[in-house]
């Protein structure tokens, strides 16, 4: 059955059917925050009938917040390209380096060294936008991992629902797929660190071997310290409706 058709909902529900109701038009809305406090309160009525469909709802409004989070920064699938891209600039930048050191041309050491600089400012830049999607990911996973405890207790509740069912199995990929991500980011996060330590070292050394009066604009400051979607869909897209109405 769908909720009372009426146009405006109550100013204050207080009833457990009011309570969901009103979560599930929040829901519908997305209104991700007041969607979970109204239902949540309907689940704490402990009112038998709303228990299951605001235990899938929660799972919808959770599995919603989750792809905000991701949102928050560009797909880890982009900033992991991006990194690799970074750290390549980074490699080649420290052959450069351990070129130009192995002689004693100054205009090799002078352009290993602007060369140099200028990767390791990508590589941390890189390193900040990955550590931004970590962040991010990671705040996702938490949300999802909710919610897809939500719909497997909502299944428990009622064993015959098959969209609790398939839901839950889809939120569990959706998961996969992003401890996958967090996976390479992490990967990507530890090596690009110690590219920085190591092209760090050679820029340090490169501006031993340059005269003050040769030193590139900016050379002075230059020994400063370094301080982050999965794939998917949208759950309008791969997963079935809530739940509407009173049960």
């Amino acid at each position: 059955a769908e909720p009372s058709s009426t146009n405006s909902e109550p100013a204050t529900p207080s009833t457990p059917r009011e309570l969901f109701n009103a979560g599930t038009r929040k829901l519908g809305e997305r209104k991700l925050r007041e969607a979970e406090a109204y239902l949540e309160s309907a689940l704490g009525s402990q009112t038998e009938s709303l228990q299951s469909p605001a235990l899938y709802n929660l799972g919808h409004v959770r599995f919603a917040q989750g792809w905000d989070e991701l949102k928050k920064s560009p797909p880890a699938g982009s900033t992991a390209g991006a990194g690799r891209v970074a750290s390549q600039g980074a490699d080649q930048a420290i052959r450069n380096a351990d070129e130009a050191l192995a002689g004693d041309d100054m205009q090799k050491l002078i352009s290993a060294y602007i060369n140099g600089r200028g990767a390791r400012k990508d590589l941390r830049s890189a390193r900040k936008a990955v550590r931004r999607a970590l962040e991010a990911c990671g705040a996702a996973l938490k949300k999802w991992e909710r919610s897809s405890g939500d719909f497997k207790s909502a299944l428990e509740l009622k064993p015959s629902d098959a969209d609790a069912r398939q839901n839950a199995d889809i939120v569990d990929g959706c998961i996969a797929k992003l401890i996958d991500s967090i996976r390479e980011l992490e990967q990507m996060m530890g090596n690009m660190g110690d590219k920085n330590k190591e092209l760090s070292q050679k820029l340090k050394q490169l501006r031993g071997r340059i005269p003050d009066t040769d030193a590139p604009p900016g050379a002075s400051g230059d020994d400063e310290e370094d301080e982050d979607s999965p794939n998917g869909q949208e759950p309008d897209q791969q997963e079935t409706a809530s739940k509407q109405g009173e049960e």
